[in-house]
């Protein structure tokens, strides 16, 4: 049983579906709708769990009870800031849901400067004034990492004790380019279409043993639709070391 879908209909606290975002969703393959037995147990499960890597956490556990909400069977939480925008449930079934802008796409000046820096590039194409916007090879791979990392700390918490379904899309991005601010990078990887869908099914142990390597290849797939079919793995695989290294 899935998480039913959010719809700008249901008037989200934060305005996340009016821009290109994330979708994360995991589904346990043994669905119990009460595996949490109180709300509280879901507040303190998430607070041993969320993963800090990069300084943003996720998920982020807000402060401020109005950044908060709890309904039949789950607790949420929101950011809307100039950098973030983002809503997460966790229900008393285990299940997962997210919603959250690419970092670039909340905050302007970090779009402006992706865009700065790729206009730079001798390898640019001319009409990059008409790309709608760019996504952050280094955020996305930040981001996607942090995507298994929870649910790796979920099932090492024994949240997760049956396969997981892990469900990840990228949805409004159609003209987006991918980004990267070195030199001589080639920019002409687009997406051609508004949304991408990566979906594994996963046991715990798999994933407690290598959640990072499992983000890799869901990086590597997102770069692919984007065109960019043979990306250097083992220069993604080093960013992503340096970032485990100075994260929690």
């Amino acid at each position: 049983m899935s998480v039913p879908a959010l719809t700008p209909v249901q008037k989200l606290p934060v305005p996340v579906l009016e821009h290109p975002h994330w979708r994360v969703n995991y589904r346990p393959s043994a669905y119990v709708a009460g595996k949490v037995p109180t709300l509280d147990e879901c507040w303190e499960i998430l607070q041993r769990t969320t993963v800090r890597l990069g300084g943003w956490p996720f998920p982020r556990i807000p402060v401020r009870d109005s950044d908060r909400d709890y309904g039949d069977g789950w607790i949420a939480g929101w950011s809307n800031s100039s950098s973030r925008v983002e809503y997460w449930r966790f229900y008393q079934s285990t299940q997962f849901l997210y919603l959250g802008n690419p970092r670039e796409v909340a905050d302007p000046q970090q779009m402006s400067e992706l865009r700065s820096a790729m206009t730079s590039n001798t390898d640019s194409p001319s009409d990059l004034e008409s790309v709608p916007g760019f996504l952050s090879i280094t955020n996305s791979v930040e981001t996607i990492t942090k995507f298994f990392e929870f649910a790796a700390r979920l099932a090492q918490a024994r949240v997760y004790v049956d396969p997981i379904t892990i469900d990840i899309s990228i949805k409004g991005i159609a003209g987006f380019m991918l980004a990267a601010e070195s030199k001589w990078w080639w920019t002409d990887y687009v997406a051609r279409q508004a949304e991408f869908r990566y979906e594994k099914t996963i046991a715990p142990a798999e994933l407690v043993a290598a959640a990072a390597e499992h983000a890799i290849q869901c990086a590597v797939w997102l770069f692919g639709r984007f065109g960019w079919a043979k990306p250097n793995v083992d220069a993604i695989r080093t960013d992503q070391q340096k970032l485990l290294a100075r994260g929690s």
